[in-house]
């Protein structure tokens, strides 16, 4: 493994630590690595922990060798669902600052840069990377590196549109890659415990960010590579499970 060396601290750059917490389920070879990928991604002194949530997989998710990544898995014996898995990573984490991802990602070199320092200057202000494409079989970016997304805005049907104008200023968070300050996250309450699945709880969280007088940010220059969802290919399938009739 190649660790990257870390940078010379610039004007305006971090020096928080952050905790880095992947949300899991079923996903053993992913999860494995986008834990390499976080910590050759992170250096040393930047990257408090990786918190790996293993929401009820059958059998346990294992990460090899995890003290050499300085991960750890946090078990869920019953599933509790997406956010109730991101919620658990938070409680475990104990970086100045906590990051979410999704458990199929791979950070870009220099990405906790335009994460981290928005938050310092301001801890009631949480930022997202601009997310790119990940090849799940290459574990390579697809196209252009630093071509993707980073905003989304709320219709009024209560659902939400990726936007691409100008300013760094985000309406509304895509979800799940998203770094906040721990006392931000304690303060405004985190997620919402009654929520499970994926596709609520960004909006919630964002409404409650902004009317409580913090903000979000675009780090455009923050690129984390995602795999996304495809149809016809059944190793990039979702692999949490809702309840039936479960709140959303």
């Amino acid at each position: 493994r190649t660790r990257h060396a870390t940078p010379t601290p610039r004007q305006g750059e971090s020096i928080f630590d952050a905790s880095v917490v992947l949300p899991c389920a079923y996903e053993y070879e992913y999860a494995a690595r986008t834990v390499r990928s976080v910590s050759a991604a992170t250096p040393p002194e930047i990257l408090r922990e990786i918190v790996v949530v293993d929401d009820g997989s059958t059998p346990p998710l294992r990460i090899p060798e995890p003290a050499r990544w300085k991960a750890f898995v946090v078990r869920l014996e019953k599933t509790g669902g997406l956010i109730r898995a991101r919620i658990a990573g938070a409680a475990a984490a104990t970086g100045a600052v906590i990051v979410f991802f999704d458990c199929h990602v791979r950070p870009m070199d220099g990405y906790w840069r335009g994460l981290l320092a928005p938050i310092e200057a301001d801890y009631r202000v949480a930022t997202v990377p601009t997310v790119t494409r990940l090849d799940a079989a290459t574990w390579q970016p697809v196209g252009s590196p630093t071509r993707g997304g980073a905003k989304c805005y709320l219709t009024f049907d209560t659902d939400f549109k990726w936007t691409f104008d100008a300013t760094d200023d985000v309406p509304i968070m895509s979800g799940g890659l998203v770094a906040i300050s721990r006392r931000w996250w304690n303060e405004t309450g985190g997620y919402d415990s009654s929520m499970l699945g994926w596709g609520g709880e960004n909006i919630d969280l964002s409404l409650r960010i902004w009317r409580c007088g913090g903000a979000i940010k675009a780090a455009k220059e923050s690129y984390v590579a995602h795999m996304y969802r495809e149809l016809g290919k059944p190793k990039t399938a979702a692999r949490f499970r809702v309840p039936k009739g479960a709140p959303t």
